[in-house]
């Protein structure tokens, strides 16, 4: 196994194995270099990508500059023109002699790591995050056999321009270009931009993935620009967001997740989480199918934290352990190995789902809510007051007994008046047409994919747990150590859902544990409640 690593903490960005066995290891100080049993460590800018050539050389990509470390030298910087741009680097791609590295003013070839050629369009520098290539043995394209007609190599980029084939064919002087072609995307750039883009292990299929899912395109058998891309949405625990995919051996993928690392058998399958420490943490980067340093079988970055994944022990659980820790040796257990009872997963999943609040009942309460809002009317209230006041003077003249008379005549008119009225309105077309009813569409169709998300995770961690119960129940099939490990992974799956529910399991299963018997998958009791 693996020393601690000679860093001081930081968070571990990138990963690169050889085939000789050595392990290369980038964060924001430098990198670390396990070769001839020991650790090297050699200081540079923060670490973007690292990749091992077919001499056994590290290139280390960084966001100040392309390096090369030799085994008997130190680093070396490598010079990209085109400026500053080219300096920062984001992926390197290492196949045989080849290198293609993606940059901020684009993508880069060169055949021996002497001599770097741009693959970009004319002058238009477009940033390039993401790499795939495939050459001579990785796909059948690439360099051909003497005397045959010369065959294509192919670098896929994605980066501002869009998703981007290039294809060439291979000379000792670089790449000669034959076409460039800016490929559809499956989904608009605008939107959140892809995470990673890898070709599988033959070289037949292309994915591009995002944060939320993964989008697939067959390269094998006719022309791939008539192929359409095929979505492939994993279920991942609520919130995860996909780092890093990788294809290992026997068709295995693996997904390097925010929430831990899942695996599974092919990339149509469902993905299971891996065993803890490595299922929990936040994971970055993995290793996989090259040959390892002692028993790993691949090795997984996870924050600050080196994880080597064991030989599989037939009939055992592939477990996550940290660099040397070994788990403890304590036989098998010749009676089989009881745990708690559990509760029916759908009272579970009921219980958790009204204790955050997304019953199914909610929106049903919010539909009818909505549709008797139409029958309460709206309500105003009026009220009026009126003064009126009127003054006259007139003026007049007689002749009465043969005298002039003046007449002087005024008057004053008063009233008042007052009202009150209550005015009811009625809108009885919301009974069918709520006004409102788009808004709660919106605000139902987030809380079904919150709902769903929830459901995911408990059924991950309910049936997980079943899965630890089964092996239990056959101790003679488990390796020596292996049912200490799974013993505390149930009694963590349980913790998980006991806090799921508000604390109802543990209640559950006080009050019925003498009464019921443990309830495995594939019974459906409902319980007493």
């Amino acid at each position: 196994m693996l020393d601690a690593l000679p860093s001081r903490g930081e968070v571990l960005a990138a990963l690169a194995t050889s085939k000789q066995g050595g392990v290369a290891v980038g964060d924001v100080g430098g990198v670390s270099w396990w070769r001839g049993g020991s650790w090297s460590r050699a200081q540079t800018p923060a670490v973007r990508d690292l990749a091992f050539d077919g001499d056994g050389r590290l290139w280390i990509g960084t966001q100040e500059g392309l390096f090369v470390w030799a085994p008997e030298a130190r680093p070396q910087r490598r010079t990209l023109r085109d400026g500053d741009a080219s300096g920062r680097v984001s992926r390197i791609e290492a196949k045989g002699g080849v290198l293609v590295v993606a940059t901020e003013a684009g993508a880069y070839w060169s055949s021996a790591g002497g001599t770097w050629q741009t693959l970009n369009a004319g002058s238009a520098d477009q940033p390039v995050h993401w790499l795939a290539l495939r050459l001579s043995g990785s796909g059948g394209v690439g360099v051909s056999e003497p005397g045959a007609a010369p065959e294509l190599a192919e670098v896929w980029s994605y980066g501002a321009e869009g998703l981007v084939r290039t294809r060439g064919i291979e000379a000792s002087a670089g790449l000669r270009v034959v076409d460039r072609i800016v490929w559809p995307l499956p989904r608009p750039l605008a939107e959140a931009g892809a995470v990673d883009l890898v070709l599988d292990r033959d070289a037949s299929r292309l994915a591009l993935v995002y944060a939320d899912a993964i989008a697939a395109l067959e390269l094998a058998g006719g022309d791939p620009r008539t192929a359409r891309w095929r979505w492939i949405r994993p279920v991942l625990p609520p919130g995860a967001s996909i780092r890093r995919l990788v294809f290992g051996a026997d068709a295995t993928v693996w997904l390097a997740t925010d929430h831990g690392l899942h695996t599974a058998p092919a990339l149509d399958a469902p993905f299971a989480r891996a065993a803890n420490p490595a299922g929990s943490r936040e994971c970055t980067d993995l290793a996989e199918g090259i040959a390892l340093p002692g028993d790993a079988r691949a090795i997984a970055l996870c924050r600050t934290t080196l994880l080597a994944l064991l030989a599989a022990v037939p009939g055992s659980h592939h477990a996550f352990t940290p660099e040397g820790d070994a788990a403890p040796d304590v036989g098998p257990t010749p009676a089989p190995i009881e745990l708690p009872a559990d509760p029916p997963v759908a009272s579970i999943r009921d219980r958790a789902l009204a204790r955050v609040g997304l019953a199914v009942e909610r929106a049903d309460s919010l539909w009818r809510g909505l549709r008797a809002r139409a029958l309460l009317p709206s309500l105003q209230l009026r009220g009026a007051w009126d003064d009126d006041r009127d003054r006259g003077r007139s003026q007049n003249q007689t002749f009465v007994s043969g005298d002039t008379r003046n007449l002087f005549d005024r008057d004053r008119d008063e009233g008042r008046h007052y009202g009150a009225a209550v005015v009811l309105d009625w809108e009885l077309g919301g009974l069918a047409y709520p006004d409102d009813s788009v808004d709660l569409y919106r605000e139902l169709r987030q809380v079904t994919s919150l709902r769903d998300d929830v459901a995911d995770e408990i059924h991950q961690l309910y049936f997980e747990r079943q899965r630890i119960r089964a092996r239990l129940a056959r101790p003679e099939a488990l390796a020596p150590g292996e049912a200490v490990e799974l013993r505390l992974r149930a009694e963590e799956l349980d913790a998980g859902l006991d806090a799921w529910t508000g604390g109802w399991i543990r209640a559950w299963r006080a009050t019925r544990a003498a009464a019921n018997p443990p309830i495995h998958p594939g019974r459906f009791e409902a319980s007493n409640d």
